[in-house]
């Protein structure tokens, strides 16, 4: 079974009905595939919504992704692997963090281009979508 890695671009591409990402986010639910996020994908995910006005939606959205996804917290490690990769790469604070939680995956669906940085690596395999 493969493991990767969510950003929130791909769970708002879900909510939009993008056919790859529905694929993808169906072998994660029929076990196929096992996800994983950064906590700070539930933060900006909930503040989007919240932005678009579509607040009410959030808390189906936040359980489908914890009975999913593994969470993984922003603790002294993780903060300390996401300042050397922002310091590494020049990418931001945030998305450092997230990619700090889940550099351990074999593959890590984005909708940022900023992971471009990572795109030479060969693990995780950056997918832009």
């Amino acid at each position: 079974m493969g493991l990767i890695g969510l950003d929130t671009g791909f769970f708002l591409k879900l909510l939009e009905g993008d056919k790859e990402v529905v694929e993808v986010w169906e072998k994660v639910i029929d076990g196929k595939l096992k996800a994983k996020i950064s906590s700070l994908v539930l933060f900006k995910l909930k503040r989007i919504l919240l932005k678009l006005g579509k607040s009410e939606i959030w808390n189906d959205i936040k359980e489908a992704i914890l009975l999913n996804c593994d969470v993984v917290l922003v603790d002294i490690s993780v903060a300390e692997r996401g300042a050397s990769v922002s310091y590494g790469t020049g990418l931001p604070a945030m998305d450092s963090l997230i990619y700090a939680c889940v550099s351990d995956v074999d593959v890590f669906y984005t909708t940022d281009g900023s992971f471009k940085v990572f795109s030479k690596k060969k693990k995780p395999k950056i997918r832009i979508l």
